[in-house]
């Protein structure tokens, strides 16, 4: 019944729309091309100081084979330092460059997300909804878009429960993954809303209910609605249905060096993960997650606030966004991503609007300690976390 009154769900959404108080909504349309860049509030000398320390920092890193990759460190809008180390192909030797994409893992899931509260504040969705609203027969009741968006489902997992079903390496699809769900129903990890858990099949499920609801297929509505108003004009999306990714500054992933990973069936799989991105496109996401020009304030405020219960008082899960909270140190909100090779770190300082890209395309687990960065930029033992890589 739900999806028969979609059409008029939408309708009733464009006057809902029209409704937003003149503080919540985003500024015009034709400023969205726009990237907000403010004032960075320290002397010359100091940026000299810490494009000198960075630069010695990621340098020693990659002598010692812990870094290849690219990094951008931007305060306000305004790049303090960026820099590319090694190679985009260790075959063909072609070095790395500001304009090389990268797979950003997991990091997809902070897309996917903003992407599902487009939908909400279009008034189209709402986050209280069950999974039996969108899929018939979803062998698992109770479960609701909010749910998805902080992982606490307790679906089970999709990369570990299909790994034998799907050993042959043909691409997936969201709606392979979603029959295999209803027609296996592979046991639960936990009581929906009960307990947080990381977990892929939470943002691969929101993939289908943004199609659902929008009407088109995932990698549109997100060059649409997201990379098209900002401006990304070298992220793509690697799907089942997109298979063949611009070449020419296409970077490849390797598990240890020379030595590349293969695809797997569960790469056709989207919305948790394919995403691929530049540094400088992700400093204009850092811009629209911090400004209210493609979101609202009320958006940007809500998917920041902790809801995993996870560690309270320090770590945390918003909606798409980990987070650092300490009442001394102030808060970093953050998501880490590996797959294939490539890790990934995109952490920001809401308060002064600074934020770290570092992408590889070589995994090393040394891609996601940033702490030497903050203590350069803010001092010894700042922001200090333990956070291993998630996929």
């Amino acid at each position: 019944m739900f999806k028969k009154v979609l059409f008029l769900v939408v309708a009733l959404s464009v006057l809902s729309s029209c409704n937003r108080s003149e503080s919540d909504k985003p500024v015009e349309e034709e400023s969205k091309y726009q990237m907000p860049v403010g004032n960075i509030g320290v002397p010359n000398s100091k940026v000299e100081l810490w494009k000198s320390e960075l630069d010695q920092h990621f340098q020693r890193l990659h002598t010692y084979a812990k870094f290849n990759g690219n990094v951008l460190i931007a305060r306000k809008g305004n790049i303090i330092y960026s820099g590319s180390f090694g190679v985009k192909n260790i075959e063909t030797k072609d070095s790395l460059d500001l304009n090389s994409v990268f797979q950003i893992a997991s990091v997809s899931k902070t897309f996917t997300a903003m992407a599902t509260m487009l939908l909400v504040e279009d008034g189209i969705l709402r986050l209280n909804q069950k999974m039996e609203d969108f899929f018939d027969h979803f062998p698992y009741p109770n479960v609701t878009v909010a749910d998805l968006l902080s992982h606490r489902s307790g679906l089970p997992n999709y990369l570990s429960v299909t790994e034998k079903d799907w050993a042959d390496e043909s691409q997936k699809t969201n709606q392979d993954l979603l029959n295999y769900l209803i027609t296996k129903a592979p046991p639960v990890l936990g009581s929906p809303g009960r307990s947080f858990a990381y977990n892929n099949t939470n943002y691969a499920l929101l993939a289908l209910i943004i199609e659902q609801m929008s009407g088109m297929i995932f990698e549109e509505f997100m060059q649409k609605r997201i990379f098209d108003p900002l401006g990304m004009t070298h992220t793509y999306i690697y799907s089942s249905r997109n298979q063949n990714l611009p070449a020419e500054n296409l970077t490849t992933g390797y598990l240890h060096r020379g030595i590349p990973d293969k695809m797997v069936a569960t790469d056709g799989i989207v919305g948790d993960k394919n995403i691929y991105s530049t540094v400088e496109d992700l400093l204009k996401w850092e811009r629209a997650n911090t400004h209210p020009y493609l979101f609202r304030q009320s958006t940007i405020d809500s998917v920041s606030v902790g809801r995993s219960n996870d560690k309270p008082g320090r770590k945390n899960y918003g909606y798409g966004w980990r987070m650092l909270d300490d009442a001394d140190k102030g808060k970093i909100i953050y998501h880490n991503g590996w797959w294939h090779g490539y890790t990934a770190t995109f952490s920001r300082n809401p308060a002064d609007e600074t934020v770290i890209i570092v992408l590889s395309n070589i995994f090393n687990r040394a891609t996601y300690k940033i702490q030497p960065v903050w203590d350069i930029l803010y001092g010894s033992g700042t922001f200090s976390d333990d956070e291993e890589p998630s996929e």
